[in-house]
C-alpha cells in the first residue's frame, strides 16, 4: 500500500492504522518518516517528477495536499491538483483512495449527504482545489474519495492552535452560535475508514467520514478547554457576526503588505458557524466503519 503525505498529521495517522492492519506501506512525503517494520520510505515533493524507483501497487491513498487556505491559487493548483496529476500518472493501474474534505460542499445548513454537488463558489482556494483534485481522481475507474469535516485529535497542528488564539483579554471567542452543530471527524476514524477503503476495492464513489454525533459549537468549546487547560470564559459570536469579521480580516489581508493568514477566514468559519450534518450511511454501511462518539477528551494541542 502506498500513501502520499505520509509525514502530515493525518498522514502519518493513516500510515499507522495501515501498519497495524498488517499491510506492507510505502510511505511517500518530503520529510522523513520513522522506520518501523514494514514500513518503507521515499521521498517525493509532488511538486516535482516521480522517484525512479517508485513500485507498482494496488492501492494508493493520497492525503498529500497543500492545506493552508490562505495560500492563492497558483500554489494549490501546483501542489494539490498537479500534484494530483503525477500520482495518477505514477500509479496507472493502482486503486486511488483520495482523502478530501467535506469543504467542497456548498454552504447549506442541515443534512448533506453524498449527492450534494461540490460548490460552485469555493470560499477559498483550498476547497477549489480539493474539488479540482476529486474532478482528477473521480475520472479513475475504481477510485474512492473521502470527504472528512475538521479533523481532529491529539496534536492537531491546524484547527486547534487557530482556537488557542482567539484566547484573549480573558475570553474564549467562538466563531459560532450557542445552539450551531459542529460535526467533526476524529484522525483515527479517518484513519479507520482509509484502511477499509483499501480492503474493500469494490466500494467507489464519495463516502463522507465524520463522528456519530454533530455536537453544540459550546460543548465542544467546553470541552477542549477543560482538555487543554484553558480557564478562558468562551464568548459565541453568532453567525451574522462571524461572517462580518472573517470579510473583515480577509480583506485586512490581502491589502497587507505581508498578506498575513488572517486568524478567522470565510473558509474556517464555515466549519463552524453553520449547523452541518454529514450523513454517514456510506461509511458505515459500504465501508464497514461505525462512526465512533466524539473524543474531545483527545483533542489537545500536544501529541
Amino acid at each position: 500500500m502506498v500513501v502520499t503525505g505520509a509525514s502530515g498529521y493525518v498522514g502519518t495517522h493513516i500510515v499507522d492504522a495501515l501498519l497495524g492492519a498488517g499491510h506492507q506501506v510505502l510511505a511517500l512525503s518530503r520529510r522523513p518518516v520513522p522506520e518501523r517494520p514494514g514500513l518503507r520510505w521515499l521521498h517525493w515533493d509532488l511538486t516535482q517528477t516521480a522517484p525512479s524507483d517508485l513500485p507498482e501497487a494496488t492501492a494508493v491513498v493520497h492525503a498529500a495536499a497543500h492545506v493552508n487556505d490562505w495560500d492563492p491559487w497558483p500554489v494549490q493548483q501546483r501542489v494539490t491538483v498537479n500534484g494530483t496529476a503525477r500520482v495518477l500518472a505514477a500509479f496507472p493501474t493502482a486503486r486511488i483512495v483520495l482523502v478530501s474534505s467535506c469543504s467542497v460542499y456548498p454552504l447549506v445548513k442541515g443534512l448533506v449527504d453524498e449527492s450534494v454537488p461540490p460548490t460552485t463558489r469555493p470560499l477559498s482556494p483550498y476547497p477549489r482545489a480539493k474539488i479540482a483534485q476529486e474532478e482528477l481522481v473521480g475520472a479513475r475507474p475504481g477510485s474512492l474519495i473521502l470527504r472528512p469535516h475538521a479533523v481532529y485529535g491529539p496534536g492537531d497542528p491546524t484547527l486547534l492552535p487557530r482556537l488557542s488564539a482567539a484566547r484573549v483579554f480573558g475570553r474564549f471567542l467562538v466563531p459560532s452560535g450557542r445552539r450551531t452543530l459542529v460535526h467533526l471527524t476524529h484522525v483515527d476514524l479517518l484513519a479507520a475508514a482509509c484502511v477499509a477503503a483499501v480492503e474493500r476495492p469494490e466500494v467507489t464513489g464519495i463516502v463522507n467520514v465524520a463522528d456519530a454525533d454533530a455536537l453544540p459549537a459550546l460543548d465542544i468549546v467546553r470541552a477542549i478547554s477543560t482538555a487543554n487547560g484553558w480557564p478562558e470564559r468562551p464568548l459565541l459570536l453568532g453567525e451574522a457576526l462571524t461572517w462580518t469579521i472573517a470579510v473583515a480580516l480577509e480583506a485586512w489581508g490581502h491589502a497587507s503588505p505581508a498578506r498575513k493568514h488572517p486568524l478567522l477566514t470565510r473558509y474556517s468559519a464555515s466549519h463552524v458557524a453553520r449547523s452541518r450534518i454529514f450523513v454517514t450511511t456510506r461509511l458505515d454501511r459500504d465501508l464497514g466503519v461505525a462512526p465512533t462518539a466524539p473524543r474531545l477528551s483527545t483533542w489537545t494541542l500536544e501529541p
